[in-house]
């Protein structure tokens, strides 16, 4: 299931990213593709945006945070990547933003520093979930 997963990380921090590019590896997701910020996602999505499966997003980024790139996913019209399954990437302090994160569908989220064992019920909730279906 995990080997063909295909994967869009955006996360700002250098540590944050490749300790969750580490754990998707050891989760043999290898099909990951890195972003700094929302507008390098959206960059991103519109190039390759049908091969990807799944967005693993920090929240907090400068330039264009986890929640622009939500809403820009979520309500742009006619978008077809607007279903597309989004854990969101957050510390504990940020409670309201995760909520306003639910209010767009989201398929999860991971709270910093990510776990391998939080990691894998994510992203098999996600997946089963999928495309498609409703929050």
């Amino acid at each position: 299931m995990m080997r063909d997963l295909r994967v869009l990380l955006v996360e700002d921090d250098d540590f944050t990213r490749r300790l969750v590019l580490r754990l998707l590896h050891d989760l043999d997701v290898h099909l990951v593709t890195e972003a700094r910020d929302g507008m390098n996602a959206l960059e991103v999505l519109r190039d390759k945006g049908d091969g990807i499966d799944l967005i693993i997003c920090d929240l907090e980024m400068p330039r264009m945070s986890g929640l622009d790139l939500l809403h820009a996913l979520r309500t742009a019209t006619g978008n077809p990547l607007s279903d597309i399954p989004v854990i969101v990437l957050t510390a504990h302090r940020e409670a309201d933003m995760v909520k306003r994160a639910i209010a767009y569908g989201i398929s999860g989220y991971l709270v910093k520093p990510v776990s391998k064992a939080d990691l894998v019920k994510r992203l098999s909730f996600a997946m089963q979930k999928g495309r498609g279906s409703s929050s």
